[in-house]
């Protein structure tokens, strides 16, 4: 067997906004697609815009038949959690910088898994489909996203001559809800086996088991119970299963800005000024993601001056999402076998109202 990166989409040119559709025209199974979205931010600057808010969908098809399908802020998160580590992006909210959303898409445990992966051939018309809009949180132009700049690559990474899999990796969302108080009850899909399900609960500045204190999952009303737990002993529970995720992004801030990090739990952040000397900035930290930065140059408060800050972030909850693991993830064997069930519903209690709620899922499809 033979590993080899082609591309299937080299710099291909967006519009402000619009869809995409890659064919996926290899034979040979695929271990990952690596997707790029690109674009140069405005001249004055793009500030607390990442570019996976901009991209409101990532699918890859087969006519109707849907076999993953996550926006920007879900494919990372869920990237994350796949690969162990923060996969690199080019974050910066500077004038005049390029900044991307680099997404692997695993169709197995691991890249170059050769039990799942991706077979173009047990489909009739595989293809890829991105959907993007560059000025969901600003106007293209001097203070958001440039207009005819935005680019996307898409790379399969292949496995030549590898064994025909059993099976890949499934991942969507399911369910998105608005949080209120009291408890949501969540009727999820039995049609193939889960490995885990990702679950966010987000309203800037609380933690998520500020917005959602309970989380259970109900196979068969209450015949069998994988979790039962509040919120934040979970996440514990989660913290020592998953690590710690770093990044480093270029921000645009002057003195009371608030610093928006994508990791949105335990968050601890270090700044540098990059453009001035003679300068301190801070981050009062409240641990959920977004809090207040000081900046002081020659002593003084900076006022309306920004300036270009270097952060270095580590912690969790990438966007807010947290991972539920069923069984040892390389086991498939451990993972819930959702269709030897009448019914899976997952109940999510409430404590905070206007908050957006999200669930979803991977699953074992087998060929």
């Amino acid at each position: 067997m033979l590993y080899r990166y082609s591309y299937l989409e080299n710099a291909r040119v967006l519009g402000d906004s619009g869809e995409a559709t890659v064919d996926i025209n290899v034979t040979d199974p695929i271990s990952c697609l690596w997707v790029e979205v690109r674009n140069t931010t405005g001249a004055t600057s793009n500030k607390a815009n990442p570019m996976h808010d901009n991209i409101l969908a990532i699918e890859v098809i087969d006519g109707a038949d849907v076999l993953y399908s996550l926006d920007g802020r879900q494919a990372l998160a869920m990237a994350c959690y796949d690969l162990g580590q923060f996969p690199h992006q080019r974050i910066s909210y500077m004038g005049n910088d390029v900044e991307t959303a680099n997404i692997p898409i695993l169709f197995g445990r691991f890249p170059g898994d050769t039990e799942y992966a991706f077979d173009p051939k047990r489909f009739t018309n595989p293809q890829l489909r991105v959907k993007w809009n560059f000025a969901t949180n600003h106007a293209v132009g001097a203070t958001g996203f440039l207009s005819g700049y935005g680019r996307l690559t898409v790379i399969a990474e292949v496995m030549e001559g590898g064994p025909a899999p059993r099976g890949f990796l499934m991942k969507k969302e399911h369910y998105t809800y608005t949080t209120a108080v009291g408890t949501e009850y969540i009727d999820l899909p039995r049609d193939y086996p889960y490995r885990n399900l990702m679950f966010r609960a987000f309203l800037n500045a609380y933690h998520i088991y500020g917005m959602v204190s309970r989380l259970k999952i109900n196979c068969d009303a209450g015949k069998f119970v994988p979790f039962d737990l509040d919120t934040e002993d979970y996440l514990y529970l989660m913290y020592r299963i998953y690590p710690r995720f770093s990044y480093r992004a270029v921000d645009y801030l002057k003195n009371g800005d608030t610093l928006y990090s994508i990791l949105k739990e335990v968050e601890d952040v270090s700044l540098n000024v990059e453009d001035t000397h003679d300068a301190v900035a801070n981050y009062f930290n409240y641990e959920y993601g977004s809090q207040t930065v000081s900046l002081y140059i020659a002593g003084s408060a900076s006022g309306a001056s920004h300036a270009n800050i270097g952060t270095h972030v580590h912690g969790y909850l990438p966007f807010g999402h947290m991972m539920i693991p069923f069984g040892d993830q390389g086991k498939a064997d451990e993972w819930l076998p959702a269709p030897s069930f009448r019914s899976v519903r997952l109940e999510a209690t409430g404590a905070v109202a206007s908050g957006a709620g999200e669930v979803c899922l991977t699953q074992e499809r087998s060929y």
